[in-house]
């Protein structure tokens, strides 16, 4: 999914929400690559308009292409009957910023891993394999004889994000909105994983003029989790400023299935 149907996915669901019918008019920051801008240009049957600026928030740099890679070699190296080493269970974790890409290296990280697997002690081992001498943790546990053998792999995540994604986020995008003072002005922040949150990064956020004299620039921000929308077709968002989690929803983008949380109570 494109930036575009993020932002039209959450129109749809701004709509729902405040009664409204605003639609994208223009793709302002598309149609002028000469200077930033805002990324989308609404507005109403009225007349009223609705500046919006996206950008997705990350727990870290790169996540979301590292998560691509790790899904075309790793990922699909799970339980493979070659890598899988009668009477243990296995385990792989790799530290998510050395996941490479490459043709063929799903292959390659095979064959090493089919060569040094059964010759290694039981429990932890710290190895490094393929072409680029990747490093790797392997727990290696026996399991008893009634239980399967097995082979999985995982990402050890990065320390949790702190506010600075967010705060790059504001310096960089309430500018562009600021210029739309006859609108009303969104910072979309998307997160697309199922772990870690935007919310809790703008928690983080100190309270310094700085961040008061940018937020005072807009009317608000929300958050959109697009983790399930090319997979289900469903996009979730919630407010974050002025309020925290006050709207809460979720719309099937495909069957128009909405749905809302209970108001929390300010």
């Amino acid at each position: 999914m494109s930036q575009n149907d993020v932002i039209v996915g959450f129109l749809r669901l701004y709509n729902l929400l405040n009664d409204t019918k605003f639609m994208v008019t223009k793709w302002p920051d598309q149609q002028n690559r000469a200077t930033e801008d805002i990324d989308a240009l609404c507005e109403d049957e009225f007349g009223n308009r609705l500046a919006i600026a996206h950008t997705l928030i990350q727990p870290f740099e790169g996540e979301k292409g590292n998560r691509e890679r790790f899904l075309k070699t790793f990922a699909k190296l799970v339980n493979d009957p070659r890598l899988v080493v009668p009477g243990f269970e296995i385990t792989v974790s790799l530290a998510s910023g050395f996941v490479p890409s490459g043709s063929g290296l799903s292959t390659l990280l095979c064959s090493d891993l089919e060569r040094i697997l059964p010759g290694l002690p039981d429990g932890r081992s710290d190895v490094n394999i393929g072409p680029r001498s990747i490093p790797l943790i392997v727990s290696k546990d026996r399991v008893s004889p009634e239980e399967q053998p097995s082979f999985t792999v995982m990402r050890i995540r990065p320390r949790r994000p702190g506010p600075e994604p967010v705060l790059a986020a504001l310096k960089k995008k309430i500018p562009k909105l600021a210029r739309y003072a006859d609108a009303t002005r969104i910072l979309l922040l998307e997160k697309d994983a199922i772990a870690g949150t935007p919310e809790s990064q703008f928690r983080q956020l100190p309270a310094t003029a700085e961040v008061g004299g940018l937020l005072q620039q807009i009317n608000a921000i929300g958050t959109v989790n697009t983790c399930h929308l090319e997979s289900e077709s469903v996009v979730l968002a919630n407010d974050v400023w002025p309020n925290l989690r006050r709207m809460v929803c979720s719309l099937n983008l495909k069957t128009g299935e909405f749905w809302q949380a209970p108001r929390r109570r300010l």
